[in-house]
C-alpha cells in the first residue's frame, strides 16, 4: 500500500514541534504516512538541492500541514508554500500554537479550518483528517498526553522567543490609541432590519464628548473618510460576498441583486484607499460572508469580518461582547473573548506589515495591558 505523503511547513525555530508531529504521525499510523519536514536530514538527503527537494515533496503531497504562530504566518515562504498547495488542490491543515488561535489566521490560511495544537480536541481533529484521507480508523491515541507534550513545547518556545526579543532589544508592543474616533457605516435597509441597536451599542462604548459619525451613503463616506481621521470603522451594511463591494442602496437578501435603478456602492479597493487616508486602525464588518472585503482591507488596517452566514441574534451577542471590553483590553484579547462568548464565525486579520497589538482606551488615565 502506497504511503500517504504529508508536507509539513514550519519555521526553523519550530523544528522541535515539527519533529514531534512527524514522530507521532509515523508511529501512530503504523508507517502508513510519510511526513516531509524540510529541516529533517532524513527528508532531504545530504547534498541535495534544497529548493528542488521541497518543490518535489510538495507536488507529491496529499496533505499540507502548516505550523502557525504569530511569527510564522507573516513569513513569505510559509505563505508561498500554502499558496502552492492551495493551487494544486492539496488540503491544508493549519496547526496553531504558542498563542495564535485558528480565529486569528490571516488570509489565505484562514480559508482552511485550523486546529489548536495544545488541545486534545485539536489533535483529534488533525488525526480525523489524516484518517479520512487515508481511509483508516483513527488510531487509539491518548490525545490528552499528546496535547500536554505540545504545551510543554509552547512554554519552551515562548521563553526562547522572549529571550531573543530581550537580547535584541525588541519587545512586542501594544499601540495605545486614546479616545478613538468612531465611524458607523450602514444603510437604510439595514436600519429597517434592526441594526440601529447594533450601532448604538458600538457608539455607547466610547466617550460621548468625542464627535462620532454615522453614514448611510457613499457620498458621505467619501466626504468623512477623505477629510477626517477615524480610528475605528464599524460596517453594518450589505457586502457582496464575491466582489467585496459595499452597498448603501437596497439589495434583495435572497439573490444579492440591487433593487431599483439608483445603485449606491463603494468598491473594496476604493474603501481601502479611504481607510488609509483616514488612518483607520480597525474595521469591523458585521455583514455576512464579508471575507473578500476583509482580505482587501487587511493591507491597510486591522480587520474583523464574518466568515459565514450569521444570525442577527448571534451577531448582536458578538457586537455587545466585543465592544464591552474593547476599551479595557488589547484588540486581540477583546476579539478572543467575544468569539468565545458568542460563538459567531468571526475572523480577525492583523494588518499586514505590522506586528504590534492595538488598544483603544478612553479617558485620561493610563490603563494596564498586562
Amino acid at each position: 500500500m502506497e504511503k500517504l505523503k504529508i508536507f509539513l511547513s514550519h519555521l526553523t525555530v519550530e523544528s522541535k514541534l515539527a519533529d514531534t508531529l512527524k514522530r507521532h504521525l509515523s508511529r501512530d499510523f503504523i508507517g502508513l504516512v510519510e511526513v516531509f519536514v524540510s529541516s529533517d536530514r532524513t527528508s532531504i538527503p545530504v547534498g541535495s538541492k534544497w529548493l528542488s527537494e521541497v518543490t518535489t515533496a510538495l507536488s507529491k503531497a496529499s496533505i499540507h500541514i502548516v505550523l502557525c504562530s504569530s511569527e510564522s504566518v507573516s513569513r513569505p515562504w510559509i505563505n508561498f508554500e500554502a499558496g502552492a498547495a492551495q493551487i494544486k488542490g492539496i488540503p491544508i491543515i493549519p496547526v496553531c500554537h504558542s498563542g495564535l488561535g485558528p480565529a486569528q489566521l490571516p488570509v489565505p490560511l484562514s480559508e482552511s479550518e485550523g486546529i489548536d495544537a495544545s488541545s486534545a480536541e485539536g489533535i483529534r481533529k488533525l488525526y480525523d483528517s489524516v484518517s479520512g484521507i487515508l481511509g483508516s480508523e483513527v488510531p487509539n491515541v491518548n490525545f490528552q498526553t499528546y496535547a500536554e507534550e505540545v504545551a510543554a513545547f509552547e512554554r519552551e518556545y515562548r521563553a526562547q522567543r522572549t529571550d531573543v526579543m530581550r537580547i535584541s532589544g525588541h519587545q512586542q508592543s501594544t499601540d495605545v490609541i486614546r479616545n478613538p474616533r468612531v465611524l458607523c457605516v450602514s444603510s437604510q435597509q439595514f436600519l429597517k432590519l434592526g441594526f440601529e441597536n447594533q450601532l448604538e451599542i458600538v457608539l455607547k462604548a466610547f466617550p460621548a464628548e468625542i464627535k462620532h459619525e454615522k453614514v448611510f451613503t457613499s457620498k458621505d463616506l467619501r466626504e468623512l473618510l477623505g477629510k477626517g481621521q477615524f480610528d475605528i470603522v464599524h460596517v453594518a451594511a450589505f457586502v457582496c460576498p464575491r466582489t467585496g463591494d459595499l452597498y448603501f442602496s437596497e439589495v434583495d437578501p435572497n439573490t444579492g441583486e440591487s433593487i431599483g435603478a439608483d445603485v449606491d456602492t463603494v468598491s473594496a479597493d476604493a474603501f481601502a484607499t479611504l481607510l488609509e487616508m483616514a488612518k483607520t486602525r480597525l474595521v469591523v464588518i458585521t455583514s455576512c460572508e464579508s471575507l473578500v472585503l476583509g482580505a482587501t482591507l487587511v493591507g491597510v488596517t486591522n480587520v474583523v469580518a464574518a466568515k459565514d452566514m450569521v444570525s442577527a441574534k448571534m451577531m448582536a451577542a458578538w457586537v455587545e461582547s466585543f465592544y464591552s471590553i474593547l476599551t479595557t483590553r488589547p484588540l486581540s484579547q477583546a476579539f478572543d473573548y467575544a468569539l468565545k462568548a458568542s460563538r459567531a464565525p468571526m475572523r480577525f486579520y492583523g494588518r499586514q506589515s505590522r506586528s504590534e497589538d492595538v488598544m483603544f482606551t478612553v479617558g485620561p488615565e493610563k490603563i494596564s495591558v498586562a
